[in-house]
């Protein structure tokens, strides 16, 4: 995780550096996050960052935000910045005499509450949290999805899940992959998505259970003449859509022709996404023939779709198993009868979705199996 910390007093800055010393040292003993990356800075005396500029800079090059001061001075250099809790930074203070460390925003998604208690741990600090899941015991769906690597595609679904579960409710959860380990107290596992209050899957809309789930519709009488139907009957509203967890289990094989802009690629990929009913954050990686690899197209698209790109090489694609479409012309260009397909398959997972042209661009999508784990690290 990386951290931008900034403290206001010479007494602050020096808790300051202790934190982030005990945070690496936490790294390299394998303790809690593997990878804390810390930055420390002045908000004080000579050469002083500015305030409202390093909010600005730390809040779109880290991934979470610690302020060693007042918790107003936090909320304030924050306040321009905060958008949704799906995006929105972590942010924690702790006061310079490190006697409290307090989640402000981005307590589950973000991963502030974690932080917290990390940073108490290191600082000898209480952490103070206070979301309603974590102070009563129940759990967290959305600091379950940030463990599991999971996007939320409708964060907006999160609160309508917890409220059921803080009130002593149920919920009921469908997942595409399977999930080791005991489910939580209040949590069902589903066997139909369409039923499902939580669906785990790399597809979207339809094919994640939204519009089967819309389907189910309550009643509620109402004058006659108000709708098509007959006196006392209420055009049905649709049930609330499931919370939509998307987990990245998709590799998208890709071919171009040579020189092919990254637009071009992520145009012929977002059609892809749409025509197989994938949610573009479901994709893991990208893969091609390792003659692409230095293509600047193709890889400026992973770069803005921050996915790894893994290449093979004509061989390596000539051995993959499964059935592909062939095409002479590619075979007679790069040594291999079809790029993206075997691409796309050649980490070993199940081909769902077979080339689509556009553009000069060859996409085609394979799922693999991830095991997900109720257990949170």
């Amino acid at each position: 995780m990386r951290v931008s910390c900034i403290a206001f007093t010479e007494r602050g800055y020096a808790l300051a550096e202790r934190t982030a010393r005990a945070l690496s040292d936490c790294a390299q003993t394998g303790e809690d996050d593997p990878d804390w990356d810390v930055s420390v800075s002045r908000g004080f005396g000579e050469g002083k960052a500015d305030l409202r500029a390093w909010t600005a800079l730390a809040w779109e090059a880290s991934d979470a935000l610690l302020f060693v001061g007042a918790a107003g001075i936090a909320v304030r250099a924050i306040a321009p910045h905060v958008a949704s809790k799906a995006s929105d930074s972590a942010v924690v203070v702790i006061d310079e005499a490190g006697r409290f460390a307090i989640p402000l925003l981005s307590g589950h998604l973000g991963g502030a509450n974690e932080l917290a208690q990390t940073v108490a741990r290191a600082a000898g600090a209480i952490p103070v949290i206070t979301t309603a899941t974590d102070v009563r015991g129940v759990w967290a769906v959305d600091t379950w999805a940030r463990c599991a690597g999971l996007a939320v595609s409708n964060p907006e679904a999160i609160k309508r899940v917890s409220a059921r579960l803080l009130s002593g409710g149920r919920v009921a959860l469908y997942s595409d992959m399977p999930i080791s380990g005991q489910p939580p107290e209040g949590v069902d596992i589903a066997s139909d998505r369409a039923r499902a209050d939580i669906v785990v899957s790399p597809f979207a809309g339809a094919n994640a259970g939204a519009s089967v789930r819309a389907a189910e519709t309550t009643g509620e009488v109402v004058p006659a003449g108000e709708t098509g139907k007959p006196a006392g009957v209420r055009a049905q509203a649709p049930a609330p859509e499931p919370l939509r967890l998307v987990v990245p289990c998709i590799v998208a094989g890709i071919g171009c022709r040579r020189g092919a802009c990254a637009e071009a690629i992520g145009e012929a990929f977002l059609l892809a996404c749409g025509q197989a009913g994938i949610s573009p954050s479901a994709v893991r990686e990208a893969a091609t023939i390792d003659v692409k690899a230095h293509e600047e197209g193709l890889l400026a698209f992973c770069r803005a779709r921050n996915i790894p790109l893994a290449t093979y090489s004509a061989e390596e694609l000539s051995l993959v198993e499964g059935s592909v479409s062939p095409s002479d012309f590619v075979r007679a260009t790069v040594g291999v009868d079809n790029v993206c397909e075997r691409a796309a398959l050649a980490d070993g997972g199940k081909l769902i979705f077979p080339k689509l042209a556009h553009g000069g661009v060859t996409v085609a999508f394979s799922k693999v199996t991830i095991e997900l784990s109720f257990k949170e690290r």
